[in-house]
């Protein structure tokens, strides 16, 4: 970049959140709508603007990555997403191997819209299963039942989709082991490259939460969980699925390039309402509210002025951008930690030695040979790594190094 005040810092990935939702569930907490179809062809086109903006700001930034994320971005028209990736090709370089992710509803696998989306370029979908039980589905507010779910599964498969992920949820409610394990060894039969498992979470300020908090609903107890838990491992593991970070499996080759570039806490570009952003040490944020947003937006301008010679100062100056924060070396240490232990290769010591040039034992918990005494984790001269127990309670783990009590 000739201006030398201009950020300098290089991003490989970008993120588009495209915020709406043909139902919302009730245990959603995402920045996600319903009923607000209306706002479609404008928000589009201010998505579209906004990158037209940071690729006017980061000239010639060669991105690896695009995920389309929401919401359910396969809820609207395919030639949406389509536009939105021409105006990315035209405003940044694409690397010829770039990984581009769609989230999808199983009901909007249509093999129409499935020719459409691979024209476009989407290489990979992420497809929102959830369960194949429908009695869980209705229960947890899915607009898809087993039917439609594994015959999206099959559209894929029929279009020769080589590169497909399916989420699945455990510990919800009423769940039982039987389930899970059928559930997985019948979206194993699909030949899908990777698995997103993820925890049930009962969060505030959703219709779940009331639920339980009025007693009309009971979580799933201990046992059960840890059961279930236990058996997508051993299942996933078994058909050859590496369970290279705590919620996510692959076949081998077959890792998410984006979101491994937030588990090894690389810079990212967000677009869209409420999309989140890490760029030159700063962690930003766009408005959420989608009317918001399109107000904002339309009165960009590119404003960089070349007196700002520093990026945090910048961003105060983007008018759709609700919140930053500075990541300070001390938070960057940590999340560097936590991350790693995340992922199956485990931390390694002198790595972040060499990265932060500090000694690690410092930011380790004091109480680390209690983890170790209670196989939460195994460790070596170099290398920390959870054990399949500790993945299960990382959470404890984590709050030790965030907030250790013994400091």
């Amino acid at each position: 970049m000739e201006n030398q005040n201009k950020p300098e810092k290089i991003f490989e990935s970008i993120y588009v959140h495209i915020p709406f939702c043909e139902i919302k569930c009730p245990y959603c907490d995402f920045n996600a709508y319903s009923d607000v179809d209306y706002l479609t062809e404008n928000l589009i086109n201010s998505i579209e603007k906004e990158i037209v903006y940071w690729g006017t700001l980061f000239e010639n930034q060669k991105i690896k990555s695009i995920f389309f994320g929401g919401g359910t971005p396969s809820w609207i028209e395919s030639k949406y997403i389509q536009n939105i990736i021409k105006i990315i090709k035209e405003n940044f370089n694409l690397k010829k191997d770039i990984e581009i992710t769609l989230e999808s509803n199983p009901m909007d696998l249509t093999e129409t819209k499935i020719d459409d989306y691979q024209h476009s370029g989407i290489n990979r979908f992420s497809v929102g299963i959830q369960s194949l039980n429908d009695k869980t589905l209705k229960f947890i507010g899915r607009n898809h039942n087993r039917k439609g779910a594994l015959n999206a599964l099959k559209n894929l498969n029929d279009k020769k989709a080589k590169n497909f992920s399916v989420d699945i949820m455990f510990g919800i409610p009423y769940q039982t082991v039987a389930e899970i394990k059928e559930t997985v060894e019948t979206l194993i039969k699909f030949n899908p490259t990777h698995f997103s498992s993820y925890s049930f979470t009962i969060e505030p300020n959703t219709p779940f939460h009331k639920f339980v908090k009025e007693k009309k609903i009971k979580e799933l107890d201990e046992d059960t969980y840890i059961e279930i838990f236990n058996t997508i491992y051993s299942t996933l593991k078994n058909n050859n699925y590496t369970n290279y970070e705590i919620s996510n499996w692959s076949l081998e080759g077959y890792e998410s390039i984006h979101n491994s570039n937030y588990w090894d806490n690389k810079n990212f570009l967000g677009v869209g309402p409420g999309a989140h952003s890490y760029l030159n040490e700063i962690r930003f944020s766009n408005i959420k509210s989608p009317k918001k947003y399109i107000q904002h937006i339309s009165k960009i301008q590119n404003n960089y002025n070349s007196q700002i010679n520093n990026f945090n100062e910048f961003i105060k100056t983007i008018n759709f951008v609700y919140d930053h924060e500075i990541i300070t070396k001390d938070i960057k240490q940590k999340e560097y930690i936590i991350f790693a232990l995340r992922k199956n290769t485990g931390l390694s010591k002198s790595k972040f030695n060499n990265e932060f040039n500090e000694n690690i034992e410092k930011f380790l918990p004091e109480n680390l040979n209690n983890f170790i005494d209670y196989n939460l984790i195994k460790t070596d001269d170099n290398i920390i790594k959870l054990t399949d127990k500790g993945k299960l309670l990382s959470n404890e783990l984590f709050r030790e190094i965030l907030y250790p009590s013994g400091k």
